[in-house]
């Protein structure tokens, strides 16, 4: 196993195929993989041979995996499958076609100050969920942040062992949660400013971040915040990098400038001539046409106050859009339009809505609200697939299907010739069937049979 390419066309466990190397790191090669059962294009990940006779780390490798495959999280890449191959462990992954933030970087993009809000806020969801899982990245880069259209983020690896430093043995980077808000903190300078590794280390290590004059004041202090968490200042934990992170969006979004020249100055006052009185003669008024003029300087008074609210209203309100069943980058130009804001706040599997648009929405249809209301939003993944469950047991059934967002429905009991006991035999809806997250599929299993 010296050479890299050796695995190159070696299939694994008699089910992943490796077809092509697309990227070796410090400690691992990473290869585009053909599913044999499910049909499908995976990677797959294995330490670099060099490191299979690291026991250290080949057990903390195999243990990310374990641990990974029961995170459930719209923003982490899945893992799919492990194992081990001629000692080799190695983990089956979602293939992913996006690019990573390192190459943007490279490519010399920028982020928008907006931009870096709703980045730091699918960030921030990931992190939170991990913290809740008692999970730390540990080696939150660039390489590990993949960039999705409509403003949307995974992150790759959490928990897997990285290399520490330049030449030390290759060991979980961090497990205090406070890093990842760091190394958070880094790449949204980064991103920001364009400045590259160096520039980036020696603006934070001097203490004097570098801004352009566009970012608002509140995400400098975001950034400063999330980079000095793990030195006992900062944020305390990635939840409240969530909170802060929202909060400064619905600030700035949308974002509205205007510039000081705009503001006309009020006018002074012009000097009170007062004008020599009049004596204008009252007329002796009846009882009956004092109170007529009452009622009629009340109705009109009554009047002129509904106008007036009536068209304060209708100038600081606007209608709620219908954004369901729209991709999210029309629903945030719709809702652009209107001078309110998007914010997509989780995402699931629909069956009957396409990935990437909208589910859901909060305010509803219809509702006049302010204008800049943040409209709430829930996002589609598309749909589930029904997995090929056809020979497994009914607990390793359970698993997939618990792993897959799906529930067990009805399990039902019948002889069948050619299955040994306790082997799913039949699915409903049968596999490849398209369903949402939390449908339930109901499995025949082998109850033992003649000839089995």
């Amino acid at each position: 196993m010296d050479r890299l390419m050796d695995w190159k066309g070696k299939v694994l466990r008699r089910r992943y195929r490796l077809d092509e190397r697309i990227n070796v790191g410090l400690t691992v090669e990473v290869f585009r993989a053909f599913d044999l059962l499910e049909e499908k294009e995976v990677a797959v990940k294995l330490p670099l041979p060099h490191l299979v006779s690291d026991r250290d780390f080949c057990d903390a490798f195999r243990s990310a995996a374990h641990r990974a495959t029961r995170l459930h999280h719209p923003g982490i890449v899945p893992i799919i499958d492990y194992g081990i191959e001629e000692g080799r462990p190695f983990v089956v992954m979602e293939l992913v076609e996006e690019k990573t933030l390192h190459d943007l970087f490279e490519a010399g993009r920028k982020m928008k100050p907006i931009g870096a809000l709703y980045f730091t806020i699918e960030i921030g969801k990931v992190l939170v969920y991990l913290q809740e899982q008692g999970i730390t990245h540990g080696s939150l880069d660039e390489g590990h942040v993949f960039i999705y259209p409509g403003r949307k983020a995974k992150i790759s690896d959490p928990g897997f062992p990285t290399v520490l430093g330049a030449a030390a043995a290759p060991h979980p980077l961090s497990q205090d949660p406070r890093r990842d808000i760091q190394d958070l903190g880094y790449l949204l300078y980064r991103s920001i400013t364009g400045k590259n590794k160096q520039e980036a280390a020696d603006d934070i290590k001097s203490g004097r971040l570098k801004w352009d004059e566009d970012v608002p004041v509140r995400v400098q202090g975001l950034v400063r915040d999330c980079l000095d968490s793990a030195g006992g200042g900062g944020f305390p934990s990635a939840e409240s990098v969530l909170k802060e992170a929202i909060s400064a969006l619905r600030e700035e979004v949308p974002m509205v400038t205007v510039s000081r020249e705009a503001v006309a100055e009020e006018p002074e006052a012009a000097p009170d001539l007062a004008p020599a009185p009049v004596h204008i003669p009252i007329p002796h008024l009846k009882r009956w046409q004092v109170w007529t003029g009452v009622t009629l300087l009340v109705i009109a008074v009554v009047f002129l106050a509904v106008w007036i609210l009536s068209a304060v209203i209708t100038e600081s309100k606007v209608e709620v859009p219908n954004l369901v069943d729209m991709s999210v980058e029309e629903a945030a130009k719709v809702a652009a339009e209107r001078d309110l804001g998007l914010l997509v706040v989780a995402s699931e599997y629909d069956a009957d809505i396409k990935a990437n648009y909208v589910i859901s929405q909060d305010p509803q249809v219809g509702v006049m609200v302010k204008k800049k209301t943040v409209i709430k939003v829930l996002e589609s993944m598309g749909p589930l697939t029904v997995p090929n469950l056809i020979g497994l047991t009914l607990d390793d059934a359970r698993i997939v299907l618990e792993e897959r967002g799906f529930e067990v429905g009805e399990v039902v009991y019948r002889e069948v010739e050619g299955y040994s006991d306790n082997r799913v035999v039949e699915t409903d809806p049968p596999y490849g069937s398209k369903l949402s997250s939390g449908d339930a599929i109901d499995l025949v299993v082998s109850a033992g049979a003649s000839g089995s």
